[in-house]
């Protein structure tokens, strides 16, 4: 997850010591991130997403998806059709307007 924080303070022409003011966390928070040391925290999540919420917080955590959320396609302009569960003996079931 560092390596995306990273990418998106280059893309966002961001200084580590900008957005430890930004979003109220202390410098050697962001650079211990930033390294790889530390994880960030749910906090620390919490603050950069409430701060900055048009960063896709599945790209932040998993690195799927776009970076911004502008970028993704909305789950809400999208319509489900069903929903595939797999079993561990190799089964499935197809779920259909059984959940909306």
């Amino acid at each position: 997850m560092h390596l995306r924080i990273k990418k998106w303070l280059d893309l966002n022409n961001q200084k580590a010591s900008e957005l430890a003011k930004n979003i109220g966390v202390n410098r050697a928070t962001i650079s211990h991130i930033l390294s790889g040391r530390n994880k960030p925290s749910i906090d620390f999540l919490e603050k950069l997403l409430h701060v900055y919420p048009n960063i896709n917080a599945n790209w932040l955590i998993t690195g799927v998806g776009s970076i911004n959320l502008e970028d993704s396609d909305s789950i809400s302009e999208r319509n489900l059709s069903k929903v595939v569960v797999f079993y561990n003996d190799n089964t499935f079931d197809e779920l259909q307007n059984k959940i909306l």
